[in-house]
């Protein structure tokens, strides 16, 4: 780049949703392309609707001449698409591009229904950002720059889509870290070879194509997983590794080592031996690998460069799931493979999607059934979620079986038994059952436990890991016994108002049993020295509990048409806290609920309140005065109110049930989901989740 062709702005602020103790690895590529340029860029994070004025103002201050946002997935739309509306609701004249997998997918409806944004940069956008930043900065047109849609049409074709990334992420000042050990994601691929009809990465690898096109190049030969050359990346980890001191490394590529067990050992020993020259020494590494290509051969060579979890791409314990998945293998090479791992010391994990559009409750109940020999791994049961431009979406569309629109897409399961079950099963995921709700992580504990044992930290024993893996397999026997008795509540003959109260029990029940396990897991991780710690003083485990906000929008709402059974009860949902459940207040008010019915009946609606003296009192009992609780002033608990045609009209505050936001920043987060519609929450009041932040 000559000196020459910078432009006089040189200013460039790039937004994304990133949260506390992470990096948005999209977003910090496109920086670093820009730093390469000459640009001066910024990058902001943004987690919350009620930081979105805040947003606003830093980005304003900065005066850039261009904006970017990533828009990677349907539930961080509306907050992306509000910032923008918001930003030039006060002024903002410049140029403003979004990019990202649903940007990518969605770009046609993004530019026709948001009048804020000027410019899609499609799949890889590090370098096609430069290109745009030089051009406005040069007053050239915008018509045929590479990767970029506009109003005008599609431009050229995108060839760094082909190709993986030679830039290092511009990281932030100071490293996530894992209980005071630095960590940092790291991308080793581009794209995916499958092909499965559900994935938002195999619709991104159709949606090349078009580039192809552009391009001139053979559309009959597929991108598939483009990994970057070895020694690059062992020159990234090496950077990570002696001046940052990252000891702790996720590989975030959906398919990293492909399909081929003979292909993966030979890159996996490639890498070890580069990382060897490079004098890196034990690092502790996750990622994610297909069940296939995991051989005695494969698993040796992850558990030498020291990986100590796999999440296995399994989706279905099932003949009949794995067909309409499009997955391969059969359940007993898949629990060969989660075998080998375990027997290295690697824990394993997999996702069960037990419910699909096709399937019926039958096939639920054998999804199931075969849990029954995977307690000694960590599972979770997972609704299948819609993406927009997925085989999936289309093929749910000419069935009748698509509701919503935009962030609010998502599937109607075919059987009202099978619908009450998705009903109780995000129920009960919401209230605890699933790991990533509760706190700490059982999945992260086994984790850190590893690290630091490999690491070599003071009071970290086999003994521990033990210990643990046996109380995972005990709480794995609950979460399935939950599970089965969900199961038959939803094949009951209950009628709606007294199958809701069953549910609300059993998330109850659910709750109590799984509580004990939480402070055992806690004692076992405080038993170890963590960096920075004082362990008669610190929780270093509470780190480990991250807060579980969907981004303004409940997880539920992106993972099925459930809707809440006509006639359950208001208010009487639970908060988990980090040692048990809190109910809330019972002379709370309900929040709004409309009526959508004919007879002018209300629907149940899913309220609740955070009574919040009752939740930190809560916590300080069972810590003993060892840490404080606090709601976040920043993060209130809030409410999404949702009008009978599925429109979200309101965003309130709990307990005290007032708007959130006002003026032109409620309108612009209003404007954001005009477009969108959640059909199965018609009529009710989405409550999100409350959260504490452990002060220790």
């Amino acid at each position: 780049m000559t000196k020459e062709r910078l432009p006089g702005r040189r200013d460039v602020v790039l937004v994304a949703h990133e949260p506390t103790n992470s990096e948005h690895l999209g977003i910090r590529l496109v920086a670093a392309g820009l730093v390469e340029a000459g640009f001066r860029p910024r990058v902001l994070p943004l987690v919350t609707p009620s930081s979105l004025a805040a947003a606003v103002s830093e980005t304003l201050a900065a005066q850039p001449f261009l904006v970017g946002i990533s828009i990677s997935d349907p539930l961080v739309a509306p907050l992306l698409l509000a910032f923008v509306r918001l930003l030039r609701q006060r002024g903002f004249a410049g140029h403003i591009t979004a990019g990202g997998a649903l940007a990518t997918l969605e770009r046609g409806n993004l530019l026709a229904a948001h009048p804020a944004i000027d410019s899609v940069v499609r799949h890889a956008g590090e370098a096609c950002v430069v290109e745009l930043a030089l051009a406005l900065g040069e007053g050239r047109g915008l018509d045929q720059l590479p990767g970029l849609t506009t109003r005008l049409g599609e431009g050229s074709g995108n060839p760094h889509a082909f190709a993986p990334s030679r830039l290092r992420p511009l990281r932030a000042a100071e490293s996530p870290t894992l209980i005071g050990i630095p960590k940092a994601d790291v991308a080793a691929s581009r794209g995916c070879a499958g092909r499965c009809a559900y994935c938002g990465v195999s619709a991104l690898e159709r949606d090349l194509d078009n580039e192809r096109r552009l391009l001139g190049l053979d559309a009959s030969t597929p991108r598939g997983r483009i990994q970057r050359p070895v020694d690059d990346l062992a020159e990234e980890v090496a950077a990570l590794y002696h001046v940052r001191s990252v000891r702790v490394v996720r590989l975030v590529d959906d398919n990293l080592l492909g399909p081929d067990p003979r292909t993966a050992r030979a890159w996996l020993a490639d890498l070890e031996a580069a990382l060897r020259r490079r004098r890196v020494g034990k690092m502790a590494w996750r990622l994610m690998a297909e069940p296939s290509v995991l051989s005695d051969e494969v698993a040796d060579a992850l558990a030498r460069l020291g990986v100590l979890s796999v999440l296995v791409g399994i989706e279905s314990l099932t003949p009949q799931g794995k067909s309409a998945l499009g997955r391969s293998g059969r359940r007993d090479e898949d629990q060969a493979a989660l075998h080998r791992l375990a027997l290295r010391g690697i824990a394993p994990t997999l996702n069960v999607l037990a419910l699909r559009p096709d399937g019926a409750l039958a096939d639920t109940r054998a999804e199931l059934a075969g849990l029954a020999q995977l307690d000694d791994f960590a599972w979770d049961v997972v609704p299948l979620s819609v993406w927009p431009g997925t085989a999936l979406a289309r093929d749910l569309a000419a069935k009748g079986q698509l509701a919503g629109q935009g962030a609010g897409l998502c599937w109607r399961p075919a059987e009202p038994e099978a619908e009450r079950f998705l009903y109780a099963l995000n129920r009960l995921r919401l209230g605890g059952l699933a790991w990533l709700t509760r706190q700490p992580n059982a999945v992260d504990v086994m984790f850190a436990l590893r690290v630091a044992h490999r690491l070599g930290l003071p009071g970290a024993a086999c003994a521990h890991i033990d210990q643990a893996s046996a109380l995972l397999a005990q709480a794995q026997r609950v979460r399935r016994n939950v599970l089965e008795q969900a199961l038959s509540l939803a094949t009951s003959p209950l009628a709606a108002r007294e199958f809701g109260q069953a549910v609300e029990a059993l998330n109850q029940q659910a709750a109590n049993r799984l509580a004990p396990f939480d402070e055992r897991f806690v004692c076992l991780l405080d038993e170890v020295s963590w960096p920075g710690t004082n362990v008669a003083a610190d929780r270093p485990a509470r780190r480990l509990a991250s807060p579980w906000l969907a981004h303004g929008l409940m997880m539920a709402m992106a993972s099925g048409c459930a809707s809440s059974p006509s006639g359950a009860p208001d208010a009487n949902l639970t908060i988990v806290i980090p040692d048990g459940p809190i109910a809330t207040r019972p002379d709370t008010q309900p929040l709004p609920s409309m009526s959508c019915t004919p007879d002018g009946a209300q629907n149940a609606s899913q309220d609740a309140s955070c009574d919040v003296a009752t939740l930190e009192a809560a916590v300080n009992r069972v810590m003993n005065g060892a840490c404080s609780a606090h709601v976040s002033s920043s993060d209130p608990n809030y409410a999404v109110v949702i009008d009978c045609e599925g429109r979200v009209v309101e965003l309130l505050t709990l307990p005290d049930q007032t708007p959130l936001l006002s003026g032109t920043e409620r309108q612009a987060w209003l404007d954001s989901l005009a477009n969108d519609r959640w059909p199965c929450f018609a009529g009710q009041s989405v409550q999100i989740m409350c959260w504490v932040l452990l002060l220790v």
